[in-house]
Order: C-alpha cells, then sequence, then structure tokens
C-alpha cells in the first residue's frame, strides 16, 4: 500500500497540515505528495526527498488560484494531471488522499480516494457567487464519491455528514520536533522579560491588530513573529520597537527558536468565517512544552486540557490576562506535561487512526 496526497499547496514554506501527514506516512508507507502548480507547459517534475517521499511539482499555463475556480480550466487540469498519475501507479495498490475541494474527478481515476478539509474553504474567502457554486458543486462530488471523508474540525464533520455519512474528525497533530535535552526543559528568563511568539501566516486579515496591540502593551513584553508577514501589518503596530520578526523557520530551527520564548500565541479573530479553523500551530508550541493562549474558536471549544497547559480566551481582555498568568504559572512540570500532550496527539498518532479507517473500509 501507498499513498498519492493531493493538494493545492505549495512545497516550500512553512509546513501545513498536508506537509504533515504526507512526512508521518512516510515513515510507514511510499509516499507521493502532489503540490499545487506552477506557470508553464504542462509537465511533472519530480523530487526524491527520501526513500519513502516523493515531491511531485506539476506545472500547467496557469496560476493555481485562477485555474481551481474555472470550471473548463480546472477540469482539464484534473484530466490531464490524474491521467499521468493512474499511468504512473499503473497496477499498485494506491490511496488517493484528496486536500483539494476543487479535485472532484479524482475518483474517475482513482476506486480507493479519500477527501480532507482542514478549512472551511468554501466561506473562507469572498468571490463571486457563481465561484462559490463551483466550490460547493466541486466539494459536495468530492465527499459523495469518496470512500470517507475527513475533516480536521468537528463543524467540518458535522457539515460533511449531511452528505456521507462515513465523515470523520481527524484533528492536526503536533509535529515531531527532535527530543528535547533535559538541559532545556528549564524556565529560562531573561530581566523578567515575556517573550511572547506568535507563529503562522501573519496578515491583517486573519490576525486580530487590536489584540496585537493590546499584548504589546503589557510591561516587559517582546514580541516574535516566526513566518511570512503579509501586507502592512508591521506598520500597523503601536510599539514596533518591541517586535522581532524571524521571518520563515522550518524543523530544528524552529524548535530551537520556540524553546528561547516564553509564551506562544494563536489569536484570532471570534467571528472568523473560516468555520473549520482550528489553530495547527498550537500542536507545534505543546511540542516544545511552551504555554499556549489561544482564541477559544467553537472548534476548540470541546478540547479539553490539564490545567496550566492550554489557555482558551474568549476575548481579547482575557487573551491578555492568560498571556500573563501563563508566564507566571509556568514550572518545569507543566513544561513536560506539554511535551507529553504533544507526543499523545502526534502526527504519527493521527496516522494510526488514518490507518484505522482505512482497514475499516478497504
Amino acid at each position: 500500500m501507498e499513498f498519492i496526497v493531493y493538494t493545492n499547496t505549495e512545497w516550500d514554506g512553512p509546513p501545513r497540515s498536508r506537509h504533515q501527514l504526507a512526512h508521518a506516512l512516510a515513515k510507514r508507507f511510499k509516499v507521493t505528495f502532489v503540490s499545487s502548480n506552477t506557470i508553464g507547459i504542462p509537465k511533472l517534475e519530480s523530487t526524491l526527498v527520501n526513500n519513502n517521499f516523493e515531491l511531485l511539482c506539476p506545472s500547467f499555463p496557469s496560476s493555481f488560484r485562477l485555474r481551481y475556480r474555472m470550471p473548463v480550466l480546472n477540469e482539464a487540469y484534473q484530466v490531464w494531471l490524474f491521467s499521468k498519475l493512474k499511468k504512473r501507479f499503473k497496477g499498485k495498490d494506491v490511496i488517493f488522499i484528496c486536500t483539494e475541494f476543487g479535485g472532484h474527478l479524482v475518483g474517475k481515476y482513482f476506486e480507493k480516494f479519500i477527501y480532507m478539509a482542514n478549512d472551511d474553504f468554501i466561506n473562507n474567502v469572498k468571490v463571486p457567487g457563481w465561484m462559490k457554486a463551483y466550490a460547493i458543486f466541486t466539494q459536495t462530488r468530492l465527499i459523495k464519491t469518496s470512500t470517507f471523508s475527513l475533516g480536521t474540525a468537528k463543524k467540518l464533520v458535522d457539515d460533511f455528514s449531511k452528505i456521507n455519512p462515513k465523515s470523520y474528525e481527524l484533528a492536526l497533530g503536533a509535529p515531531e520536533f527532535p527530543k528535547v535535552e533535559e538541559s532545556r526543559l528549564t524556565i529560562n528568563r531573561i530581566e523578567e522579560k515575556i517573550r511572547v511568539v506568535l507563529l503562522g501566516y501573519i496578515d491583517k486579515k486573519k490576525t486580530p491588530l487590536a489584540l496585537i496591540n493590546k499584548i504589546l502593551e503589557i510591561e516587559n513584553v517582546e514580541l516574535h513573529l516566526i513566518g511570512p508577514i503579509k501586507d502592512d501589518f508591521l506598520d500597523h503596530l503601536s510599539m514596533p520597537k518591541k517586535v522581532v520578526a524571524h521571518g520563515v523557520m522550518t524543523g530544528d530551527p524552529l524548535s530551537l527558536k520556540l524553546l528561547e520564548m516564553d509564551v506562544a500565541i494563536a489569536p484570532y479573530y471570534m467571528d472568523d468565517p473560516n468555520t473549520g479553523r482550528t489553530p495547527n500551530k498550537m500542536w507545534q508550541y505543546l511540542a516544545t512544552g511552551r504555554p499556549a493562549v489561544i482564541t477559544n474558536l467553537p472548534n476548540v471549544r470541546h478540547w479539553e486540557f490539564p490545567e496550566g497547559t492550554v489557555y482558551k480566551a474568549n476575548n481579547d481582555n482575557e487573551f491578555v490576562s492568560f498571556v500573563k498568568q501563563a508566564f507566571d504559572e509556568n514550572t518545569e512540570v507543566l513544561i513536560k506535561e506539554r511535551i507529553t500532550i504533544a507526543a499523545n496527539n502526534s502526527w504519527s498518532k493521527r496516522v494510526d487512526q488514518l490507518l484505522a479507517y482505512i482497514e475499516k473500509y478497504y
């Protein structure tokens, strides 16, 4: 058995759930990760990441952001690409995991396929009505024709179950950073400075500026931003001298940088239109033992954590209060407990869940 993980995701960038799942699967099976297409003549470029992991980068005469929204372009792309993939994997026992909501023709080419969604793709972006209608059509067809569907949030699963009762929650998982040395599992404070870290794609649309500026008002706080920063986000921060931007970090450099932090945050707008959102970054924080302060989004309200590990805030004032509280309450015992929570919710554990579903249906 081997897997194809088909995505609309660029390969180069901060690791997202599709990357993380593919890497976890590749520890046990052969995996081919299909990235979003670049612009050019139709072709497939193959790169061997390791013995079990192949990266395929398609090229097509249209940007992927335009392509998946345009019916004729989208379906021409799928006919071309899926035909290539079917020929490439002829005679092999392949399970196709489709993470692109527009890939509705996959069932014509691969009998064993799973639809997996980590966002409310339909309502997350404002587009003309006909584009939204096409997106609803493609995702609905994927859910109907897949062997089973997976959502990383309860709201997604509830919606999918109305179309296909074989729909299940597969929450995002924690990365498997290298084992943290015992000497690093300490409270390492510098002149009572509160080093707060925000990891992810940072922009005004998704990151609540008013809340970030309230956090900057905390005495002795230093805000560290890790990841791509879009638009003019930095220009709107009230105290830019208290902000350090590190750019994109992954792997060991990311884990080492997180270990230097005191408190890690995952702030969102409470009325976020992406009803499928859950904080992937929270698991990365826990994997390095950092206390996580997160917005109490609808999809995390049924998650339970031991006291002092994850703080779920219902408003901006509570969020700021929890940042201070997380700093004051942190202990070496709590650091180890968070790492244990992450290990028990790793992507390897998520693969175990996925394999249980696969065994049930295949």
